[in-house]
């Protein structure tokens, strides 16, 4: 039976009478993230637990508890705090405390740049949270934007999910040659694969703020190996070449953090914890946020591309992709340290024929520009994974719409049923509070292969989140081991090498044979997959554009109440499971 990321019921089952799962807040690699109800001391608390597909793996989840017990021996105003790590039956899972606010990659997603004098406080609380941790020997190793959770204020930080902490230079849980981390954030040293102290965290924290100060980040790629080559052997641009309004005293303290050689970065968080006090005093109170981020020549021809591709499929005309990246030649060349102003991305594509809108969801779909733009579909973190060159094409896909309002009862189901007439499939959809997890039935299958597809729809917070994954991994080794393995097995041209060998002794003449029809096959199976993926990847795309489509207009529909209707909002722990 194919088994979802997550099985919520069987997990909420497994926390009976100690915790109650009130919805999903949140996933990424290491873990599904719910919000949850402490029934012994009454409190709202985050529970992180594994995915199947990684609980499995005893050395995984020894390493999971191991670091959530080592993050619980953290105590700081400025870190999430960790109550509890166990074990129940198939699940892993650590307990902390819940932080009732957004993170600050979704506050500049949404609201762009932040002022360098709103800015500060931040960073001076992840500073100080990062040099208490490193005082005590851990490295948290995944620094970044998403990991700093803001209260509901704004202006105080918390640092979470020391999910790949480790003690330093502690390597019994580390595999040789695993790299752990967000490409985006990641230190050269870490890239190299080389022990790491806490100045690798200072690069980290020295890519947070160039992107919570410009929108973007020093090194952005289509590709994730282009990104992690970029930050071991090129120049970082200076952020004040990116946005001219960051004061100089800021932009010194940032630079300096983005230097290839920990030795020319600050010592430790202590010591830039003074430079960005010092720093905090040189700042005008009301020195501007940028309001014109500069995109990189990469990022700029992959904006001009997409913007054209979304426009092509909505049967209007549009140039050619050579055209879409020669949009800015009008515009003078551009480097990866200047690239080109967003104003001067938007004129290069009215110019070529491109319209505005198509643009500022291509901008958006980037984190840059509008975020007004409800229904973008933006890449999930799978599709940061490079793709397999043995196989030609991506074997997970996942997808990510965040819409602003949010759904009440009577939606949750309307958005569920969109969403078995956009899967068009067999499944199963779970519902707690306003969270629906939408899961391919066991008798999905494809070639004999049982389909893993999943699809969740949360609210809270004013927003709503839809997310859609599948992995076809497992279509992929069936596909390769039937075409390959059979002709390897002996069907057609492997059997006249065969013969060749066995009747005449030519085994210079059948090795070649040989070897050329299994890799034809390979080929073909490899022409197969390239083709299937990718029609996959855009259905699953297709599918969360309908559903964010459908929850737009429930949340439209409901700002405004009908005449003699009164408004319901789910009940704390409601839960309920629809039909097939």
């Amino acid at each position: 039976m194919t088994s979802p990321i997550v099985d919520t019921n069987a997990f909420s089952d497994a926390l009976t009478g100690q915790y109650r799962l009130e919805r999903e807040i949140g996933r990424g690699g290491m873990g599904v993230v719910y919000l949850a109800r402490d029934l012994k001391l009454d409190r709202e608390v985050a529970i992180k637990t594994l995915p199947y597909h990684l609980a499995a793996d005893v050395s995984i989840r020894e390493r999971f508890l191991r670091e959530a017990r080592t993050a619980a021996a953290l105590t700081h105003p400025n870190i999430v705090p960790v109550h509890r790590a166990d074990e129940l039956g198939a699940y892993v899972f650590f307990v902390m405390g819940y932080v009732e606010g957004e993170s600050l990659a979704h506050q500049v997603r949404t609201h762009g740049p932040y002022a360098p004098a709103r800015l500060l406080p931040i960073l001076l609380d992840v500073v100080s949270a990062l040099g208490y941790a490193h005082s005590r020997g851990v490295v948290h190793r995944d620094v970044k934007a998403e990991n700093i959770l803001l209260d509901g204020s704004g202006s105080r930080a918390m640092v979470t999910d020391f999910g790949i902490a480790r003690v330093a230079q502690s390597k019994q849980l580390t595999q040789t040659g695993t790299v752990l981390g967000t490409v985006f954030y990641m230190s050269p040293e870490q890239v190299a694969g080389e022990e790491l102290d806490g100045r690798s965290d200072l690069y980290s924290f020295g890519v947070l703020a160039f992107f919570a100060l410009t929108g973007r980040f020093p090194f952005e790629s289509e590709t994730p190996s282009a990104v992690l080559v970029a930050h071991v052997t090129k120049a970082p641009p200076l952020i004040r070449s990116v946005a001219p309004t960051v004061p100089p005293a800021l932009a010194e303290v940032v630079d300096r953090l983005l230097a290839k050689d920990p030795e020319r970065r600050y010592a430790d968080a202590d010591t830039l914890l003074r430079a960005l006090t010092a720093a905090e005093r040189m700042i005008p109170a009301d020195a501007p946020a940028a309001s014109n981020v500069v995109l990189s020549s990469t990022m700029a021809n992959a904006v001009w591309a997409r913007a054209a591709l979304l426009q092509e499929m909505t049967g209007q005309l549009a140039p050619p992709l050579e055209g879409a990246k020669r949009a800015g030649a009008s515009h003078g060349p551009a480097s990866e340290s200047t690239g080109y102003r967003v104003d001067e991305v938007r004129e290069a594509a009215a110019e070529i024929g491109i319209g505005a809108k198509y643009v500022e969801r291509a901008l958006a779909e980037r984190g840059v520009g509008a975020a007004d733009t409800p229904d973008v579909v933006r890449d999930g973190a799978m599709r940061l994974a490079p793709i397999n060159p043995l196989l030609g094409a991506r074997t997970k896909f996942e997808f990510e719409a965040i819409l602003d309002g949010e759904l009440f009862d009577d939606d949750v189901e309307d958005v569920a049923d969109e969403i078995r007439r956009s899967v068009n499939d067999l499944g199963t959809a779970n519902m707690i509070g306003r969270t629906v997890t939408w899961t391919a039935g066991s008798a999905v299958t494809q070639g004999g292969v049982q389909r893993k597809l999943q699809v969740s729809v949360s609210s809270r917070n004013g927003r709503t989140v839809i997310r859609a994954f599948e992995d076809v991994s497992q279509l992929a080794g069936g596909l390769f081991g039937g075409i390959v393995g059979g002709v390897g097995g002996g069907g057609g041209g492997a059997s006249i090498a065969i013969t060749l060998a066995v009747t005449q002794g030519a085994f210079l003449v059948a090795a070649p044979v040989f070897a050329g029809v299994v890799a034809g096959a390979y080929g073909l199976a490899r022409t197969i997959f390239v083709h299937i993926s990718r029609k996959r990847e855009r259905a699953l795309q297709t599918i969360v554009e309908r559903v964010a489509l459908r929850a737009r207009e429930c949340i439209a529909a409901r700002r405004v109440p009908r005449s003699g209707e009164a408004r319901r909002l789910p009940r704390s722990g409601e839960a309920g499971r629809l039909g097939r």
